[in-house]
């Protein structure tokens, strides 16, 4: 039996649901006992994969559709159009629909055309206040392990929301409401349902002593266990994997036009002759002893080394201003650095990458 009384909660999750007829409620880990108030309040309680596979008549009640975080998966994906369809012919013979998930909205794939996430409305977990896990209802009417349930919890928040709380608590060592200010609109949404932040007012505040050192120590334990591919990484790796290309191609075509055959032994200067030679000698050109051996010593650069070319008079600048490489190293590097040692990349990393992608196809094209 649960020793927080849910009722006025749980009312007003059925009111919303009667009255807007589908509702999304992010309800995790840190709230356990309101999970199992709710499916028990007289509602039919179905698991989303069997939704799908019914063949009944509509559902004319209020059906409570759990385990939607399961669709955060890529794989997965693909269901939402059917979830929709479902859904709404539910609605459309009188009944109504709590969307229940573990995950937040901003955890699942987004989809080609209209999406059920944002055709519902939102319901809101119960508020918890609280200065640490420890006080979550999970931890006090359960006995769960505080460390353990704060783990689940940003485990369901997914690897994209926990990088960028990396970023604000880490490596912009943020705390308060200055690390709040860094997180977009869902972002903060999602830290709410999950219980890590509790709405105060027209703001919201941190449930988590000061220097959020819990919260830290949680997130070091789930970041490094983290082994699945990000859904953007397919589309950062192809991006960079072009955008370096693109510039090398150009970087090439300009060497060749400055110093024609001898191109290989005059575009390298300073100490990187001898860093490619040996770069290309230990795994790919065993026998070669000079540069100009190599098909294209360009390719055993870095990128950052391929960029310092650019100040050579006979490449220059690539027709980017110094302004926009400025924009580019600033915004490209560190992605590619992320993607280099296998760290977590951001939610914002893809839109950067296919914004630099069409840049460089539109300044540097093929012809």
């Amino acid at each position: 039996m649960s020793a927080t009384d849910y009722s006025d909660w749980i009312l007003g999750v059925h009111r919303k649901a009667e009255q807007l007829r589908v509702v999304f409620l992010q309800l995790g880990s840190s709230n356990e006992p309101a999970r199992r108030a709710l499916t028990a309040s007289q509602v039919n309680v179905t698991r989303v994969r069997d939704y799908l596979q019914q063949d009944g008549p509509p559902t004319t009640g209020t059906v409570v559709i759990d385990e939607m975080e399961s669709l955060t998966m890529q794989s997965e994906a693909t269901q939402m159009g059917a979830l929709r369809e479902r859904v709404f012919s539910d609605v459309e013979a009188g009944g109504r629909v709590i969307l229940l998930s573990r995950a937040p909205r901003i955890a699942f794939p987004p989809v080609v055309g209209s999406s059920l996430l944002d055709d519902a409305s939102l319901a809101h977990a119960p508020v918890v206040k609280s200065t640490g896990a420890h006080e979550w209802p999970t931890c006090v009417e359960d006995g769960a392990s505080p460390a353990e349930v704060l783990c689940r919890t940003l485990t369901e928040l997914g690897t994209n929301l926990c990088a960028s709380l990396d970023r604000v608590v880490y490596e912009n060592l943020l705390v308060g409401q200055s690390a709040l200010g860094l997180l977009n609109a869902r972002e903060l949404e999602a830290l709410d349902g999950s219980s890590l932040t509790a709405p105060n007012g027209a703001t919201r505040t941190w449930n988590f002593p000061k220097h959020l050192g819990p919260l830290k120590k949680a997130l070091d334990e789930v970041l490094a266990d983290a082994l699945e591919p990000q859904q953007q990484l397919a589309e950062v790796s192809s991006g960079l994997w072009k955008i370096e290309r693109i510039i090398r191609r150009e970087v090439r075509r300009r060497a060749i036009a400055a110093w024609a055959e001898n191109w290989r032994m005059q575009c390298l200067n300073g100490d990187l002759p001898g860093k490619v030679l040996e770069r290309a000698s230990e795994s790919a050109y065993l026998g070669a002893t000079s540069v100009k051996q190599l098909r294209d010593p360009l390719e055993w650069l870095s990128l950052g080394e391929l960029l310092q070319l650019k100040d050579r008079s006979q490449i220059g600048d690539l027709g980017l201003s110094a302004a926009h490489w400025r924009q580019f190293s600033a915004q490209i590097m560190p992605i590619r650095n992320r993607l280099a040692h296998m760290r977590s990349l951001r939610p914002e990393d893809a839109a950067d990458v296919v914004k630099w992608q069409r840049v460089l196809e539109m300044r540097l094209p093929t012809n």
